[in-house]
């Protein structure tokens, strides 16, 4: 009787190993990512939150993914979030330009005006000509004005305008007028480019 049952479990177990040779358990950490994305590109922060956090769980290795996590925490306005994921995301891959962009517009957000222009700038010696792949609004002249702006905030009024020509060559401002022409420049601005960063 013991032999019957032994030799029945031994079957049970040889099912249940054949079965699930069957079934394709085996996640797709690429498509996890890639649906986080699209989810990212529509405004879809929670949805895309929980895609990244699928494929991070899947293989915790993932950069992408990573990125993808900071990003999402950025488009739900959740800054201090998005700092943390964003600097997980470089001990994966340091040369990650994508992330030292939303960390530059997180640490804006937060007012660290020196972090904010420090990876902006990291992002810039990386890719110069910078476009954010998943949100085209987001480039290389928001980084300037990350730049411009954490600067007039830190009271470097001639940088901040240096890093305004550096988005519009034609901007010509006074010294004398620096104090009060800036903010109305930097609103300008932030009303034609920054938008971009949150993904509205």
């Amino acid at each position: 009787m013991q032999i019957a049952r032994l030799f029945s479990l031994v079957a049970l177990v040889l099912l249940l190993i054949s079965c699930g040779a069957d079934f394709d358990d085996t996640v797709d950490v690429n498509e996890l990512v890639s649906l986080g994305w699209e989810k990212y590109a529509v405004g879809e922060f929670d949805e895309a939150l929980n895609l990244f956090n699928q494929a991070i769980l899947a293989d915790n290795q993932s950069s992408d993914a990573q990125i993808g996590i900071g990003w999402s925490f950025f488009g739900k306005q959740k800054a201090q979030s998005a700092i943390n994921e964003f600097e997980k995301a470089l001990v994966l891959k340091s040369d990650a330009t994508d992330a030292y962009v939303g960390l530059s517009g997180a640490y804006l957000a937060v007012e660290n005006y020196k972090s904010a222009i420090e990876n902006a700038q990291a992002a810039l010696d990386l890719q110069p000509d910078y476009t954010f792949v998943h949100n085209p609004l987001i480039t290389s002249r928001n980084l300037h004005l990350v730049i411009a702006k954490s600067y007039y905030f830190l009271g470097n009024l001639e940088q901040s305008l240096d890093s305004i020509r550096t988005i519009d060559e034609s901007m010509e401002v006074e010294k004398s007028n620096l104090e009060s022409e800036l903010p109305k420049i930097l609103e300008k601005l932030t009303q034609n480019l920054a938008q971009g960063m949150t993904n509205e």
